[in-house]
């Protein structure tokens, strides 16, 4: 007796250290992911640096894989890298497949290699520490990134908030933008704090949590992110009617909803450039419209295969945006398009972009709609997060943007999803009463 209660106690205990070292990895890789704006080399200098990345970051990255996999005992059984859900893992080949067209092979499967290791580090820590830790880790970083860049702000004004800049648009002068290069990033940071402490489902603390969320909004409203701002009151106000509405009688909506975006969808395309024509400014959506028309024009000459993956922006003199731009225009340098779904239809086509999206939104949020173990406040918050991920990629990109904190996320809540699903699974069939558990 004695021998099998010792042998349950060092079972226990290396229980405990591998979650322990699952737990650390994940809250260093929530670290990295949230700072990346600050440490990813030349994102906001517009350098050539971008196309040959940070060697530490991407060391890092390594390293917080390789200590996730041993803490979930993937080491000994590779089987747990099926963790990554299957819907990551279609888009995710997809995108490795288009390294055989990319234009530049060479920094395609850098950056992809980036977005795999983050998306597989993702979903083996959230199955190893279930859903409520995985919020949690999450929670206590952005919360500590509203902080630093609260007293950024204060201690710091002429870092914490845009000064004067030679070529820097003026409007953004007197915009908070924290502890990061520029404002929007802070503004998406502050909405997503917003939408997770809102959502948590958590009982003590509930005065702290609501003293970061009003914080939090303070602090969006002051970025100026005007895309921010109105979603994060969108996905809040989608998050409250998921929970006030019973899942069965969604699906005729979500179909009507997907019906009439995917038309959109077809509409801008082929009438793109009629429709930007109002908007033909440089000054006019702070000059995306001038990018949206290069992206579009591309596009529809490229429409089935694209660049490859991250082989359109900062590959250098191969770069497309060179051929269809106007020699010497200020977006030669941008990093992104500045619209998720353009930019990756002008990297892996519109196949690409049609599974991407399917894979990525409209396939999870299906789930969410039509499974009854989803009815929940954590369901609010996935579907929160779903809308506020799928608005703000209309005027910036993050979707399958490598270590964004959008991206990032995106992995987190499918992940989430995946997890229950596993456990309700395990639990469906009560084995002490022999009936099936009717909430899974």
């Amino acid at each position: 007796m004695r021998t099998a209660s010792f042998s349950a106690t060092v079972g226990s205990s290396k229980l405990s250290v591998h979650n322990s070292l699952v737990s650390i990895a994940f809250f260093a890789l929530c670290v990295m992911v949230v700072s990346a704006p600050i440490t990813q080399d030349g994102m906001s200098a517009g350098t050539t640096s971008m196309t040959e990345g940070n060697p530490i970051r991407q060391l890092a990255y390594v390293l917080i894989l390789l200590f996730t996999m041993v803490g979930a005992g993937i080491h000994r059984d590779f089987r747990g890298l099926s963790a990554l859900a299957a819907d990551i893992r279609v888009v995710l080949a997809y995108c490795w497949l288009s390294i055989v067209w990319a234009i530049d092979p060479s920094i395609a499967t850098r950056r992809l290699a980036l977005t795999t290791i983050v998306a597989f580090s993702v979903a083996i820590a959230v199955k190893s520490l279930g859903v409520t830790k995985t919020i949690a880790h999450v929670r206590i970083v952005l919360m500590v990134v509203i902080l630093a860049s609260y007293a950024i702000v204060l201690l710091f004004p002429s870092i914490g908030i845009h000064q004067p800049e030679a070529g820097r648009d003026a409007a953004l002068i007197g915009d908070w933008r924290g502890i990061y290069p520029e404002k929007n990033f802070m503004g998406a940071i502050c909405a997503i704090t917003v939408i997770i402490l809102y959502f948590q489902e958590i009982r003590r603390l509930r005065v702290l949590n609501w003293i970061f969320i009003i914080a939090s909004l303070i602090f969006l409203i002051k970025t100026g992110s005007k895309t921010s701002t109105a979603l994060v009151l969108l996905a809040l106000l989608m998050g409250h009617a998921f929970r006030a509405n019973n899942h069965r009688d969604w699906p005729l909506a979500f179909a009507v909803a997907m019906t009439g975006t995917f038309c959109a969808g077809v509409i801008l395309l082929w009438y793109g450039e009629l429709l930007l024509e109002p908007l033909d400014r440089d000054d006019t959506l702070t000059g995306r419209s001038q990018i949206w028309r290069v992206l579009i024009a591309y596009i529809s000459d490229h429409w089935r295969l694209g660049a490859g993956y991250g082989s359109f922006w900062y590959i250098g003199s191969a770069s497309p945006v060179y051929d269809y731009a106007k020699g010497g225009s200020w977006f030669e340098i941008a990093s992104q398009g500045h619209n998720g779904y353009l930019d990756v239809a002008s990297q892996i086509g519109l196949p690409g972009l049609a599974i991407t999206l399917y894979f990525l939104i409209v396939r999870p949020v299906a789930k969410l709609l039509s499974r009854s173990e989803y009815n929940n406040k954590t369901g609010a918050l996935y579907m929160a997060s779903f809308v506020f991920l799928a608005g703000h990629n209309f005027t910036e990109s993050t979707l399958l943007a490598r270590d964004h904190i959008l991206q990032f996320l995106i992995v987190v809540v499918i992940s989430m999803m995946n997890t229950v699903n596993y456990e309700c699974a395990q639990h469906r069939y009560d084995g002490s009463t022999g009936k099936v558990n009717s909430n899974c």
